[in-house]
């Protein structure tokens, strides 16, 4: 997608007092570059390029659009040159020469700058933290994309961090550069901590780390563990009382069977067994 042109244009003296042009475009935008060609001569030759290598331009004695760049495209009456899908590439120093047909051996040689910037998306926050009792840390990442030029991740926090990586990718089909950091904050004096980061101009949200999900002695794990050890206490205490009711209905029906068949030694043992459990 084309961004609106955007040029800002001065005119500066280089120690030679040859007139420089400063432009400024934005990455996937366009820019137009001006050759003051004079009207009222005739003119033989304009040539736009880049160091060397020949960007657009005109002659008139054969056809130069054949090698012109793809994305430009020249407009020899308004005398200018215009330049869309910028690429990083595309930035540095270029030049008109111009020469009239009444002054072979004259040329003028026009110098102008191109830099091509792209603003980094706005960073965001990942952040991943080890709520362990005894090593209670949090690594915290930040992460930007699709600037140029390339730029570093600057970490805004009241207390101290460790960075503990750095990267920096380039797209491969717009060269701007995607970044991102990893610092490390120590969470075990239990104080939270708001940061955010920055890359260049353009400011992340706001983020508090060293927060716990649980309170000290009430995380998952101990909930569990109080949990199942009820449990276990409560199974053993239901097995133990079922086992003593059915050991009770055992001694009562042989007391019984012992009074039917007048065995009353053993009836007065069972009897006073019954009161054991």
């Amino acid at each position: 997608m084309l961004l609106s042109l955007l040029v800002l244009a001065t005119w500066l003296t280089d120690v030679t007092g040859a007139a420089l042009i400063e432009l400024t475009g934005k990455v996937g935008g366009e820019v137009t570059f001006h050759c003051p060609v004079d009207k009222q001569k005739t003119l033989k030759m304009l040539y736009f390029q880049k160091g060397i290598d020949f960007v657009n331009g005109y002659y008139a004695k054969k056809d130069a659009s054949k090698t012109a760049w793809r994305n430009t495209r020249l407009d020899l009456n308004k005398s200018t040159v215009h330049m869309s899908n910028l690429k990083p590439s595309h930035g540095g120093d270029y030049k008109c020469i111009i020469m009239y047909s009444d002054e072979s051996s004259i040329e003028l040689d026009v110098q102008l700058r191109l830099t091509v910037t792209a603003n980094y998306s706005k960073p965001t926050l990942t952040v991943h933290c080890s709520d362990a009792i005894n090593n209670f840390s949090c690594l915290v990442q930040c992460a930007s994309h699709g600037g140029y030029p390339r730029k570093e991740v600057t970490w805004h926090v009241p207390q101290s961090l460790t960075v503990v990586n750095n990267s920096t990718t380039r797209d491969p089909d717009t060269t701007t550069f995607n970044i991102s950091s990893t610092a490390y904050v120590n969470c075990s004096d239990g104080q939270q901590t708001s940061l955010r980061c920055s890359v260049g101009n353009v400011s992340s949200d706001i983020f508090t780390v060293c927060k716990r999900k649980h309170p000290l002695g009430h995380s998952p794990s101990v909930t569990i563990a109080a949990i199942c050890a009820a449990g276990v206490g409560f199974c053993i205490m239901v097995a133990l009382l079922w086992r003593c009711c059915c050991y009770k209905k055992g001694q009562r029906k042989a007391a019984a069977e012992c009074e039917e068949n007048g065995c009353e030694e053993e009836v007065i043992r069972l009897h006073a067994n019954q009161g054991a459990c």
